[in-house]
């Protein structure tokens, strides 16, 4: 409401019509959105896949951002603690649900181990290959992400996986190292989590 606030005062400032910019009624449902993809000009839509899907079969031109899945890739040449602070800060802003936020880091050998203990200064946790099975059972189920667990903290993550250590519980985020890309691989995909996926690269 009050971003709306903001926006009108705006449109008002240079004599626009407020209602340019609008916003549904709670409780907003399915049935409301698309009502309202159907009737306005243009739809700009983010979020879940199925929403970008909605808007681009509304009947509307519509301008739709997807799954965010952003990577970064630390190299011999990186100052590694400011990378690993941007990290952080991308990582456990709003829960690591922006779709700029780092879903996956590519650390190449030769920093890996300086890079990885920054990473654990600036308050990441790096889940063991046990740990990291319970988390991927609780986070995906039927091939879905758990609506449950998105946005959480890594202490609410700990506890709906069952993860007891208490470096993970107190940690500003999580990581899991991972060696592959695709379905079969979850964690190289979008989390919506502050969990990070943490690949080793040769070159």
């Amino acid at each position: 409401s009050r971003l709306l606030e903001y926006i009108h005062a705006e449109l008002r400032r240079v004599d626009a019509p407020v209602h340019l910019v609008q916003k549904l009624s709670p409780p907003v449902d399915r049935s409301a959105t698309k009502e309202l993809m159907e009737r306005v000009d243009l739809v700009v839509v983010t979020g879940s896949q199925s929403n970008v899907s909605a808007a681009y079969s509304s009947g509307t031109p519509a301008i739709g951002v997807g799954v965010g899945n952003a990577t970064v890739i630390v190299d011999e040449s990186a100052g590694l603690e400011d990378a690993a602070k941007r990290i952080m800060l991308s990582k456990t802003f709003d829960h690591a649900t922006s779709c700029s936020s780092e879903n996956a880091v590519i650390i190449l050998d030769e920093v890996r181990r300086p890079m990885l203990d920054a990473l654990v200064r600036h308050g990441g946790a790096l889940l063991d290959a046990d740990e990291k099975k319970r988390i991927q059972v609780a986070l995906w189920q039927q091939g879905r992400l758990n609506r449950g667990m998105l946005a959480r903290s890594p202490e609410v993550l700990c506890e709906l996986s069952g993860l007891g250590r208490k470096e993970l519980r107190e940690s500003a985020f999580l990581m899991v190292e991972e060696q592959g890309v695709g379905p079969e691989y979850p964690f190289s995909g979008e989390k919506l989590s502050p969990l990070l996926a943490v690949y080793i690269a040769a070159d």
